[in-house]
């Protein structure tokens, strides 16, 4: 049988399938399912900013009016209001899933949050920090510079504060891929995660209210991922690792094959059960014995751009291909 073993942020990992945040990473009893189903490593569910702020807004104005420095109480709080408990679920999460990496997870807007958090995730166990990071503009005066500054600021900021290696998951909708994930890259990402699928947002029109669109990803969205993670290969600095998408065992493959590190599932283990895991790990070792690799190590980066650096159709020109196919 293949080999499976690989790393993942310079991370043994028995295999590259790795379990992404999401509420079926919120317990200890689900991170032991995980472990015990196969998975190579698991990413506990992110701390919002937005659950601190909420926390935040329950103490009593007249108790923040009395302080002077009420924005500065405010700013303190943050970086440690909740903490106890995200810390405690990650030595849970370590007693659980045994010699699985534990992954920390937090989902940020600014830049100046988490530092000190994140300095205690690696004392909690964790063996590395995934940042999501999706802010969103609040008008025309925020450029996509001033965005991207953003990002680049909080990996930095976070990376000078911890030895925990940091992955980040991304947004697909930066104007140039290329470019963001080299100054990540730059600025501390051992890793970066493509693509994050975003909230979805939706009306209910009888009830006048917003709604959540669909929560899980379908087997046919992870194409664009793919094709950026084909062409970053061997052009970032920094492992890829696909996202979105991921239901069976020829789609991980086909990451592998376009370069990527791991793979990040959800919504298939949502929809099939933990078992799902092991069922897609048997079937990657006796796929790739009858492609004739020996590991997924091998077979990484096989279809990637830099494997056929001459083939027009890792870009735009595709589409020219598909209306004119001579």
């Amino acid at each position: 049988m293949a080999q499976l073993s690989t790393t993942y942020l310079g991370i043994p990992v028995r295999n590259p399938l790795v379990v992404s945040s999401s509420n079926l990473t919120a317990h200890k009893d689900n991170i032991r399912k995980a472990a015990e189903a196969g998975a190579g490593a698991i990413v506990l569910k992110s701390l919002f900013e937005e659950q601190i702020h909420k926390e935040l807004a329950a103490i009593p104005a007249e108790q923040l009016e009395a302080n002077p420095e009420a924005q500065a109480m405010m700013d303190a709080l943050a970086s440690h209001w909740g903490s106890a408990d995200y810390l405690q679920l990650v030595k849970d999460a370590v007693s659980a899933a045994g010699s699985v990496p534990v992954i920390a997870s937090i989902n940020c807007i600014h830049d100046d949050r988490w530092l000190d958090f994140a300095e205690q995730l690696e004392s909690a166990g964790a063996k590395a920090l995934e940042l999501n990071i999706a802010p969103f503009p609040q008008s025309p005066k925020v450029t996509a510079k001033d965005l991207e500054d953003l990002v680049v600021s909080i990996v930095r900021n976070v990376s000078v504060r911890t030895s925990l290696p940091l992955a980040v998951k991304l947004s697909p909708y930066f104007t140039n891929p290329f470019a963001i994930v080299e100054r990540l890259a730059g600025a501390g990402a051992r890793a970066v995660v493509l693509f994050n699928r975003l909230y979805r947002f939706d009306f209910d029109l009888k009830k006048r209210a917003i709604v959540s669109g669909p929560a899980k990803s379908g087997t046919q969205e992870y194409h664009e991922s793919l094709r950026w993670i084909a062409n970053l290969y061997g052009v970032a600095a920094c492992e890829l690792v696909g996202g979105t998408g991921i239901h069976t065992a020829e789609t991980a493959l086909k990451f592998i094959a376009a370069g990527a590190q791991t793979v990040q599932l959800c919504s298939a283990i949502n929809a099939g059960g933990w078992a799902v895991l092991g069922s897609i790990r048997d079937e990657m070792s006796s796929m790739l014995d009858e492609l004739g690799y020996a590991s997924v190590d091998a077979f990484r980066g096989s279809l990637s751009r830099r494997a056929h650096p001459q083939n027009e159709q890792y870009e735009r020109l595709q589409y020219l291909k598909a209306i004119d196919p001579r």
